[in-house]
């Protein structure tokens, strides 16, 4: 079942806080924003104490009065379950709540995570308030959803309390079920790390260096995972036994060591994500880096929750500056990029974009996250860019529903993603993603994400959803198991393109080295045997793979490639010791062919392969336009919608090929046509 958002026409929002507020500014505040286009408030994720003021008190009038107004203003609400910020009477009389750092130390009361999701005690006080507000507010005619606590896993993403080391114990249990099967997966002989008793095992603690046991430490994302998906599971239970069946539970944000996949499906209506494209400019980057895509960069996070739900929500779209009094300090959005940022959420699948946030608060850690509005509460100029996407959305309604346009995919799996997390070995899975991802930017070839699941997942990735895509490309997939290369020999057999670089598997399921040939279950498919291999040293010249005459980058690591029978040799590293050996291969299977590159990719060799392999300028036949400007399709036929985002502070050109029309404008172009600075334009063929 596509976990997806099913709405008839695209919505706005905003995150609004009435707690923050005099109760006297609530009418006028919601108004304002349904005279702004905002037909929906996101409300009480961190207000716990508002509904449970004391230990086991309860007190809805707040809310009561809230709500009710919203009703009144046909203003629809997302109601959050505020349990990601336990008050200080919960945690001050129960301490076993909190996280705690590795040496024991308590994580205390003042931010927000401060607790773990493990403890019993804490887990008992979160059904509390969630039945106590979904019984209560469950059939409110103004609620629309519900957000299941906020961004998991976001200010911390490991976890040592008691609790956890008790519930981590009894996750190893159920996987391995005797001491002598965890200490062979484990490899706990090395380094005398055999265990005795179950009670020996602990989540990382302080140690000489963070030189922890790998296998365990990826059994402790996979444990951290699955506790959160279980925390939240439990709050989505709850809530199902009260609401309407129309209602939606939701989440918002995509952090680490979680698997956000296996969370939506079996948990959610969809996800939601939070859309912060300012990042790109803050006081920690460097957005004069020569190609730099800065905002650009967060197509590659939309596409990455476009791979859970198709048509997902932004739960909070940045609208202003941004910074804690701490940290993040960002420049105030310029003339237009609000909108365009929009509109990149929209381009990209999102169907519903909720602004954070109405008004900057005046007091807290994020006095200096603006929202909408200013702490004057005067019309500000990001007031009158949401009004004009009010404008725009309405024109182009008909957009929700459609799905995002892609001919190529890359493959993703979080047991590689958080092995990569851990293996210094692994710098070239950084390398590749954004160089793959890069590529099909500046080669204008929309791009997916195709997450393949976890063992023992809920989730299943068919062979019909993997030939949805001319080509695949799965970079370094250290760990592969026997059942990921059968469907990816399927896949080639039936007519598909399949990419794979160095490193590939070499691990078993418990990132182990089994003694085999590398690139293990790839070997047969790929037709290719690894012959020797390097990391490429900073005292080495910069290599190349020259491929009939054009020159590759092939950057941090190296593998010497033995073709097996029937596999062609199409490119030779240049260079070092092993100047001319072989460095990339293809093998020709069933219809389709498997190519095999004995290095990282960047974004310039991933832009050859794709003019190589003809999948570059997808939608060239109808416009071309600058590398710096994005092209994303939605829809088919009548609605294809043809999106040219223009991210630099100066005007583009394109050339339109066949007559279009301007969404926006209703201009029907067709030849030169001018994008302004930051500028967005929707364009759908003439029919």
């Amino acid at each position: 079942m596509e976990k997806s958002l099913n709405l008839s026409h695209l919505v706005l929002g905003v995150c609004y806080y009435p707690e923050h507020w005099e109760a006297s500014l609530w009418a006028e505040d919601l108004r304002r924003m349904k005279e702004h286009g905002i037909e929906v408030v996101r409300i009480g994720e961190f207000a716990w104490s508002k509904i449970e003021p004391r230990e086991g008190v309860f007190d809805f009038s707040f809310f009561d009065r809230f709500l009710d107004l919203c009703q009144q203003e046909h203003m629809r609400v997302v109601f959050g379950t505020p349990t990601c910020t336990p008050p200080a009477w919960l945690t001050e009389k129960y301490p076993e709540v909190l996280n705690a750092r590795e040496d024991g130390v308590f994580y205390r009361h003042g931010l927000r995570q401060h607790h773990n999701y493990t403890s019993e005690v804490y887990l008992a006080f979160c059904d509390r308030i969630v039945t106590q507000m979904a019984i209560h507010y469950g059939r409110h005619p103004a609620v629309a959803g519900w957000q299941i606590d906020n961004e998991f896993n976001c200010e911390v993403n490991e976890y040592h309390s008691e609790s956890d080391q008790q519930a981590f114990r009894l996750f190893l249990k159920a996987r391995f079920q005797t001491l002598e099967n965890l200490n062979e997966k484990m490899g706990t002989v090395f380094w005398n790390q055999t265990y005795t008793s179950w009670e020996e095992i602990f989540l990382p603690r302080p140690a000489p260096s963070k030189g922890y046991n790998p296998h365990l430490k990826l059994m402790e994302k996979r444990f951290i995972s699955e506790a959160v998906i279980r925390y939240c599971k439990r709050q989505a239970e709850i809530l199902r036994r009260y609401i309407p069946q129309e209602a939606f539970i939701t989440t918002n944000g995509i952090f680490g060591n979680l698997d956000s996949h296996e969370l939506t499906e079996t948990t959610l209506s969809f996800m939601t994500y939070d859309s912060y494209p300012n990042f790109a400019f803050d006081g920690n980057s460097n957005p004069k880096e020569p190609g730099a895509f800065n905002d650009r960069r967060s197509s590659w996070s939309l596409t990455r929750c476009r791979s859970i739900s198709p048509n997902f929500g932004i739960m909070e779209q940045q609208s202003g500056p941004g910074g804690w009094v701490s940290r993040m300090r960002q420049p105030s959005p310029k003339p237009g990029q609000m909108r365009l940022w929009t509109w990149q959420s929209f381009a990209h699948g999102a169907d519903a974009v909720s602004y954070f946030r109405w008004r900057t608060a005046p007091v807290g850690t994020e006095i200096y996250w603006h929202g909408l509005l200013n702490y004057s509460n005067e019309p500000t100029r990001r007031l009158r860019e949401l009004a004009q996407v009010s404008t725009e959305a309405r024109r182009l309604a008909d957009l929700a529903g459609t799905k995002y346009r892609a001919a190529i995919a890359m493959l993703k799996d979080y047991s590689n993603q958080w092995d990569s997390e851990l293996d210094e070995w692994r710098h070239q899975d950084a390398i590749s993603d954004t160089g793959w991802y890069e590529a099909s930017q500046v080669c204008h070839a929309p791009m997916d994400f195709v997450y393949l699941p976890e063992d023992g997942s809920q989730r299943t990735v068919e062979l019909e959803e993997l030939l949805h895509y001319k080509l695949l490309v799965y970079p370094h997939p250290a760990i592969l198991t026997s059942e990921r290369a059968e469907l990816l020999r399927r896949y080639v057999e039936a007519g598909g393109i399949l990419v794979f670089g160095v490193r590939t598997g070499y691990k078993d399921e418990y990132g182990r080295c089994p003694m085999r040939p590398m690139p293990g279950y790839a070997m047969q498919l790929a037709g290719v045997k690894v012959e020797d291999f390097t990391i490429q040293s900073p005292a080495d010249e910069p290599e190349t793979v020259d491929w009939d005459g054009e020159q590759l980058p092939a950057p941090e690591f190296h593998e010497i490639l033995v073709p097996l029978e029937g596999t062609k040799v199409l490119g030779h590293f240049c260079g070092s010791y092993y100047d001319g050996e072989p460095a990339l291969t293809v093998r020709e299977l069933g219809k389709g062919r498997v190519y095999y590159y004995g290095a990282a990719f960047t974004r310039e060799t991933a832009a050859v392969f794709l003019q190589k392999l003809e999948l570059a300028e997808t939608f060239g036949a109808l416009v071309s336009v600058p590398w710096d400007v994005e092209v994303a399709v939605r829809g088919e036929g009548v609605q294809e919608t043809l999106f040219l985002l223009n991210y630099q502070g100066e005007v583009r050109r394109a050339r339109v090929h066949v007559p279009m029309k301007n969404c926006f404008t209703g201009e029907v172009l067709c030849g030169e046509a001018e994008l302004p600075a930051y500028g967005v334009a929707p364009l759908r063929r003439l029919r």
